[in-house]
C-alpha cells in the first residue's frame, strides 16, 4: 500500500485517475483488437505486390560534374557576397559554449578523516551480536502439509531412512539450506521452526515446527562454532568502515554545502579558491564536445556527463554541481560564454564560400546538358552518343542493374543511392536528369529493360506478403473505426490547445 501511494505521487496521479486509466485501456483493447482482427487479404492483391519484390531493372547512369564547367576565374566578391548571403543557413554554426570546471573527488578526504577511539568503542558496543560468539548449522529440510505428515516423516528418518530417501518416498525432495545462522534461519522459516533445529545435536531430526509455508522436518548435518572477538581483534575492519562511512558522508555534505553556496551567490572561482580546487576551461564547444575551430580537439573523458547539463542552463544561472561517478566524483562547473547560432563572418571561410558559389554556377550549365543529354536520349539516341556529343569531357557512362528486393533492402539500411531510386520509378525506355547533392552536378538515368516478377508460384513469398498485408489492414481498420466513433460522438480538435501543448513538450515559446 505505501509503496503504491509512493508510485502514484511520483507520477502525480491520484488512484482514480490511475484506475479510470486502466478501465479505458480495458475498453480500447477489447474494442480496438476486434476491430483490426482476421482481416481478409484477396489473392488477387497479392501476388501483383510478392510479384514486384522481384521485379528487376538494367539501365544506364551518367554523371555530369560540375568542376567541368567551372570557370577557373576568381568570381566577383559582389557575386560571392550576395550568395552568401542567399545561403547562409548552409554556413550557420550551431550554439556554442564556454564551459569552466573543476574536479573534487572522495580520495581528497582520505587523510584527513580518521575515528576517533569514541567513535571506535561506540560502533564495538552497538555491533556486539555481530562480534559475539556465534553458532552456524549444515541443515537439511522437508515441508510437508501437515503436522501429521511430518510426524511420520521424522518417524521414518528416526528408523534409520535418509532425509533424502524419506521425502522421496513421500514425492516429495529433501532441500539443502546449507550454512546458516539461528536468526537467518528464523527468517527464511519461523522463530519455531529456528529454534527447534538449534535445539538438537549434529545428526539429530528435529520437528515438526511450523511456518507459514507448512511443517518443518530438519536435519542437522553440521555444527560450527565461532568464536567470539575482542575490539582490538576487529579494530581494523571497524576503523575502516568508519573511515568509509565517514568519507562517504563528508563528500555528501561537500556537494549540499556547495549548492547552497552557490545558490546563496557564490561564483565558481569563490569555490575553487576556499576548496583548493584545478579551474579548467574549455573553448567554445558545441553539444556533442566538437570546437568548430579545430577538428582535432578532444575534451576531457568526462565532459561527456557535464554537456548536458551545461548546455542545460540559462545564461546567468548559478553553478551547477554534476555527478562523474557516483559517489566518487564530482565536476563543479558553470557556463561564462554562450555563443548563438549563427553563421561565422564572410572573411572567415571566403574560401569555401567561394568554392560553392563556383559549383553552383558550374552546376547550373552542368543542368543544361543533363537536360539536352535526356532530350536526346528520350529521341532515340544512345546515352553514350549522347554523352560524347555532349561538347565537354565527361565520364563514361555507368550501366547499372538491380532488384527491387534489393532496394527495399538498401532503403531499410538508409543506403539507396538517389539515381538508383529514381530508375525503379520510371518507365522503361526513357531518361531522366536527377541533381546531385549540394550542387556537386547532374545525373542523366536510363532505364533500358525492365524485366517484371512473377510470384505465382512463389509460396514462400506470397505467404510473407500477405502476412504483412493482414497488419496493415487491420491498422487500417482499426483507424477506420476509431475515426467513426470519433464523428459518432463528436470530438473535436482545439488546435490552439494543441500548439500550446506541443511548444511546451519542445521547449520552445
Amino acid at each position: 500500500e505505501e509503496n503504491f501511494r509512493r508510485a502514484l505521487q511520483q507520477q502525480g496521479i491520484n488512484e482514480t485517475q490511475l484506475r479510470n486509466d486502466f478501465t479505458r485501456n480495458l475498453l480500447a483493447d477489447q474494442l480496438l483488437t476486434a476491430a483490426g482482427y482476421g482481416a481478409a487479404v484477396p489473392q488477387k492483391l497479392v501476388v501483383p505486390y510478392a510479384s514486384l519484390l522481384l521485379e528487376s531493372r538494367d539501365g544506364q547512369i551518367a554523371t555530369i560534374p560540375s568542376v567541368a564547367f567551372i570557370d577557373n576565374s576568381k568570381p566577383a566578391k559582389a557575386a560571392v557576397e550576395a550568395f552568401y548571403a542567399k545561403n547562409a543557413a548552409r554556413y550557420t554554426i550551431p550554439e556554442r559554449r564556454t564551459i569552466r570546471y573543476a574536479f573534487f573527488e572522495k580520495s581528497r578526504f582520505n587523510d584527513k578523516i580518521k575515528p576517533t577511539e569514541k567513535e571506535i568503542a561506540g560502533y564495538y558496543n552497538l555491533n556486539k551480536a555481530q562480534y559475539s560468539a556465534s553458532e552456524t548449522r549444515n541443515l537439511n529440510q522437508v515441508i510437508l502439509p501437515t503436522e501429521a505428515a511430518a510426524k511420520a516423516l521424522a518417524d521414518k528418518i528416526n528408523g534409520g531412512t535418509t532425509i533424502a530417501q524419506a521425502a522421496q518416498s513421500v514425492g516429495l525432495s529433501a532441500a539443502e539450506v546449507g550454512s546458516i545462522s539461528k536468526s537467518d534461519f528464523a527468517e527464511s522459516a519461523s522463530q519455531a521452526v529456528a529454534n527447534i533445529a538449534f535445539e538438537v545435536a549434529s545428526g539429530a531430526v528435529a520437528g515438526p515446527a511450523q511456518s507459514a509455508l507448512g511443517w518443518h522436518i530438519v536435519k542437522v548435518t553440521d555444527i560450527k562454532q565461532i568464536p567470539g572477538r575482542t575490539l582490538e581483534q576487529v579494530r581494523t575492519e571497524i576503523v575502516s568502515e568508519l573511515t568509509r562511512t565517514k568519507i562517504e558522508e563528508a563528500m555528501a555534505e561537500l556537494t549540499v554545502r556547495l549548492e547552497d553556496e552557490f545558490a546563496d551567490g557564490a561564483t565558481l572561482g569563490d569555490i575553487v579558491k576556499a576548496e583548493e580546487l584545478k579551474l579548467e576551461s574549455t573553448p567554445a564547444l558545441l553539444a556533442n564536445g566538437q570546437n568548430p575551430n579545430d577538428q582535432k580537439y578532444r575534451p576531457v573523458p568526462e565532459m561527456q556527463l557535464i554537456l548536458p547539463v551545461a548546455f542545460a542552463v540559462e545564461e546567468d544561472s548559478d553553478p551547477q554541481i554534476v555527478e562523474i561517478i557516483p559517489g566518487q566524483q564530482y565536476a563543479a562547473i558553470d557556463v561564462p560564454t554562450i555563443t548563438e547560432a549563427a553563421p561565422p563572418p564572410l572573411a572567415q571561410i571566403e574560401q569555401l564560400v567561394t568554392r560553392d558559389y563556383m559549383l553552383e554556377q558550374g552546376s547550373k550549365k552542368a543542368k543544361a546538358v543533363a537536360d539536352k543529354i535526356a532530350k536526346a536520349v528520350g529521341s532515340g539516341t544512345s546515352l553514350s552518343k549522347a554523352v560524347a556529343d555532349a561538347g565537354v569531357q565527361l565520364p563514361r557512362p555507368e550501366r547499372i542493374s538491380s532488384t527491387r528486393a534489393d532496394l527495399a533492402r538498401q532503403s531499410q539500411q538508409g543506403q539507396v543511392p538517389a539515381p538508383l531510386s529514381l530508375m525503379f520509378s520510371m518507365a522503361e525506355g526513357t531518361a531522366k536528369s536527377l541533381a546531385a547533392p549540394r550542387d556537386q552536378g547532374w545525373f542523366v538515368v536510363v532505364l533500358n529493360k525492365l524485366n517484371r516478377g512473377d510470384a505465382s508460384k512463389r509460396e514462400d513469398l506470397l505467404g510473407a506478403t500477405k502476412t504483412q498485408f493482414k497488419q496493415v489492414f487491420g491498422n487500417e481498420y482499426t483507424a477506420q473505426f476509431i475515426n467513426a466513433m470519433k464523428a459518432d460522438i463528436g470530438v473535436e480538435r482545439s488546435e490552439d490547445t494543441l500548439t500550446t501543448l506541443k511548444n511546451q513538450l519542445l521547449g520552445s515559446n
